[in-house]
């Protein structure tokens, strides 16, 4: 895949997640991770989730996204800090290319 086309995906996948973020009032991301493998581009970034009542929607709305792409992976967590709220934490890799 060439550099326009991973910046293109890269993009993409960007505003298709803020869009959700927007949506459900929750903080926008600003970039993702590029890794590129062999026949593959992995897509990897972070959401910091503080109202868990959002948290399913949208997970669900993610899953969709992502499944268009290819190959996907989530993570949750949740952080519980001394210093802020707590908040549950999406860690999200997406694959896109030839397997």
């Amino acid at each position: 895949m060439s550099n326009n086309g991973k910046n293109s995906i890269k993009t993409e996948l960007i505003n298709k997640i803020n869009n959700i973020l927007n949506e459900n009032q929750i903080q926008k991301i600003d970039k993702l991770t590029t890794i590129s493998l062999n026949k593959k581009t992995a897509y990897l970034g972070t959401i910091a989730i503080f109202d868990y009542s959002k948290f399913g929607k949208v997970e669900n709305e993610l899953n969709n996204i992502f499944k268009d792409y290819g190959s996907f992976s989530l993570k949750t967590k949740e952080i519980v800090s001394c210093c802020k709220p707590s908040y549950k934490n999406i860690s999200f890799k997406v694959n896109v290319g030839n397997d």
